[in-house]
């Protein structure tokens, strides 16, 4: 794959990181979201976008990109649970934490996907 179209790829709008689909993944978890954790590890099996050949980290996995494939509903489900995480972390006068910063983070990039 050349430079220019793996750029192209990887900016595309149904596209994430491998730490984003990670923590996800977590989360989906401990909140025993087992179909839904199921579709986000098939995506890290079989959905990565491969490296152009002269990519500077070929072997870093925290380099990754995927395409996520999920339907509207369970993107739905996804940013509910970081919602409802960062207003969880949101601070006794309703100032910003970092982890609620981080959530909202997190609920701007799966936004994207809608």
């Amino acid at each position: 794959m050349k430079d220019e179209e793996y750029k192209r790829l990887i900016n595309e709008r149904d596209v994430l990181d491998r730490t984003t689909l990670n923590v996800t993944l977590k989360e989906v978890v401990s909140r025993h979201e087992l179909e839904l954790a199921s579709e986000i590890q098939r995506i890290l099996k079989n959905n990565k976008i491969q490296k152009p050949d002269l990519h500077l980290k070929p072997y870093d996995t925290t380099t990754n990109y995927y395409k996520v494939d999920l339907t509207s509903d369970h993107i739905e489900k996804i940013i509910d649970i970081f919602f409802e995480l960062e207003s969880s972390h949101i601070g006794e006068n309703g100032e910003t934490t970092p982890t609620a910063s981080f959530y909202a983070s997190l609920v701007d990039k799966w936004n994207e996907l809608t």
